[in-house]
């Protein structure tokens, strides 16, 4: 399998002696007090982090229409984009992992990276921009290609757990929704530059004439690599039009090249991936109340890699996938206190690659969601969606999730849901001397219920207790009874996640803001001896922290400390920070990376950058 040359074991792993724990312990004290210590003397307003207080207004997508923040009965995180320019980040997945998901980066600036939600996989996470899919048919590894300059989006959205009952495939661990910013006058831009041959920018410029408004972003980052064969530039641009409240046209394209020396194999090999999504969409609002949007949707993309760039033409491999779709769905109010949707969606993929074949697949569902409330205090949302594949088969997910306001200040919630996902073309068809996918291989199946309770203990704070369980049947892995063995995909017949998540969260003022998250979870496949290749991997503890607030001379803070303990043992400790001052015109700032300097490994075998600083420049 062309992805996955390199070798991984990982139930019977031990940490890998360059990765001790010993020296990243020696700042653990420091780095974990250091958001206490610092922020309050200088708190001086506002909302922190992942979320919004339960007396916002803010609607998300974890039911099939919008619904009032107060009123969610399922663990969503919110970033805004007043949030995420709060956070030192410089990729979108560099903001999922301030959102609950577990990163498994390849390179730097979001070139390649891995999204994982709760224990699950990097495939079974569905991605989508604006409601439209993006994950792709030949292998999961692309579902992070995402085609969005940061500075367009206006939030992102993280559903965690099933969401299969309103997405379909893919939707196992959760569901990662990007919102783009609505077109409006104006023109912003951002420079920077920094170690490693870093420079990177943006520029998005909104005009408006009567109803029309238009919309163009661009975004560009390139590096001469923290070492040898890991040199990367990528180019990514977007173009939206909006007609009136109801019309929206929006164009995005992104091309990037990198070097992945270590990356499948230790080789020096490199890599170009490009993507393009186009989609349509119209909303109509009739009299009667019934609210009904349709939208088309394609996509393509294109993935070239060479193993050794010594030996141009050998190990190469091209691959293109296209997907197109329609869906449309309507919500016809049911008196004062219950609404109904229901929805349609089609669509098909297909792919044209050099060493997986040329094949194809169609699809149809329907699908339809009660929401029902008492006022403000109690809401229950029962649904259901059923999927056809011309190849798969049927997949019937039903789903049920409700919550209830205690008192003002405790909320409790509770899901059940069931979720599959459909192999990919490299899972069905890859072969080489080390590996072989099986055409025979199903859908995997899951069911998943959790528990969950809101706290408010104080006005500005909130917390969150999430108890889960997943347990799921038929498996997509690779897997091999023993080290000098074949790679083989195949159905592992059970396998049962099960985790606890906290959070707390602290907003003090609109200019100041803490937040801190732990996750524990345990996964196993009982009576089953193999070595797993991915389904084993991943984050058995993870604890993040982020802060932001005032310093004196106008200058504002930001930082974040991430840990991570990985099921083989691996653990490692992440800083990040990010200090910025602004002027009339403009917006200077200095941010670092990994200021521990720590080596670590966010997937196995290969190496990320060590502390890495830089400058920006934005306007306002």
């Amino acid at each position: 399998m062309r992805k996955d040359l390199r070798i991984r074991r990982v139930r019977a792993a031990g940490p890998d002696p360059r990765f001790s724990r010993a020296a990243p312990f020696r700042f653990s004290a420091v780095a974990v007090l250091a958001p206490l210590l610092l922020a309050p003397p200088f708190f001086d307003a506002a909302l922190m982090g992942a979320g919004n207080p339960p007396d916002e207004e803010v609607v998300v997508t974890a039911n099939a229409y919008p619904v009032p923040f107060g009123n969610l009965s399922r663990t969503v995180s919110v970033l805004t984009r007043e949030d995420i320019a709060e956070l030192p980040v410089h990729s979108i997945p560099d903001i999922l992992a301030h959102a609950g998901a577990d990163i498994g980066s390849r390179a730097p600036s979001g070139m390649q990276a891995d999204i994982r939600l709760r224990g699950s996989s990097f495939s079974q996470v569905l991605v989508l921009v604006d409601g439209v899919r993006l994950n792709d048919s030949q292998t999961g590894h692309h579902n992070a290609d995402i085609p969005i300059p940061m500075e367009e989006i206006e939030r992102i959205e993280v559903l965690l757990g099933p969401g299969s009952s309103i997405y379909g495939a893919d939707a196992f661990g959760g569901t990662v929704n990007i919102i783009t910013r609505a077109p409006d006058p104006g023109v912003r831009a951002t420079v920077g530059a920094g170690a490693h041959g870093f420079a990177g920018g943006s520029f998005s410029a909104g005009i408006e004439k009567g109803a029309l408004r238009q919309a163009l972003g661009v975004a560009f980052s390139r590096s001469s690599g923290f070492r040898p064969d890991r040199d990367f530039h990528g180019v990514t641009l977007s173009a939206r039009s909006r007609i009136g409240d109801a019309t929206t046209l929006a164009v995005s394209h992104a091309d990037r090249e990198f070097g992945a020396e270590g990356f499948y194999g230790p080789a020096p090999s490199r890599e170009w991936t490009n993507q393009t999504l186009v989609s349509l969409s119209r909303s109509h609002q009739a009299a009667s109340g019934v609210r009904a949007d349709v939208r088309g949707w394609y996509r393509t993309h294109g993935d070239r890699f060479l193993y050794d760039v010594r030996t141009p033409g050998l190990f190469e491999s091209r691959h293109r996938t296209h997907a197109t779709g329609v869906s449309a769905r309507a919500l016809k109010p049911l008196g004062d206190s219950a609404a109904l949707t229901l929805g349609g969606e089609a669509g098909a993929d297909w792919i044209a690659s050099t060493s997986l074949g040329d094949h194809s697949f169609a699809w149809t569902s329907l699908f339809a969601e009660l929401g029902w409330s008492a006022g403000k205090r109690a809401f229950l949302y029962p649904g259901i969606r059923v999927d056809r594949y011309s190849r798969f088969g049927s997949a019937l997910s039903p789903s049920l999730s409700g919550g209830l306001w205690v008192t003002k200040r405790i909320r409790l919630r509770s899901s059940i849901g069931r979720a599959f996902r459909i192999p990919t073309f490299t899972e069905l068809y890859y072969r080489d001397p080390n590996h072989e996918a099986s055409p025979r291989l199903g859908p995997e199946r899951a069911w998943s219920a959790e528990l969950v309770a809101d706290f408010i203990p104080a006005d500005g704070w909130l917390g969150t207790l999430a108890l889960f369980s997943r347990r799921e049947r038929d498996v997509i892995d690779w897997v091999r009874p023993s080290p000098g063995e074949k790679w083989r995909t195949a159905n592992i017949r059970r396998l049962r996640t099960d985790g606890v998540e906290v959070g707390l969260r602290h907003s003090p003022g609109p200019r100041a803001g803490v937040e801190t998250r732990l996750a524990l979870l345990a996964s196993g496949a009982s009576s089953v001896d193999y070595v797993s290749k991915y389904v084993l991997d991943y984050a058995r503890v993870a604890w993040s922290s982020s802060a932001h607030f005032s310093l004196p001379l106008g200058i504002r803070s930001r930082h974040s400390l991430i840990y991570k303990r990985r099921a083989d043992g691996r653990a490692y400790w992440i800083l990040d920070g990010a200090l910025s001052r602004s002027f009339p015109r403009f917006t200077l700032g200095i941010e670092g990376t990994n200021l521990l300097d720590g080596a670590y490994q966010e997937i196995r075998g290969v190496d990320m950058p060590g502390r890495w600083l830089g400058v920006t420049l934005r306007t306002p």
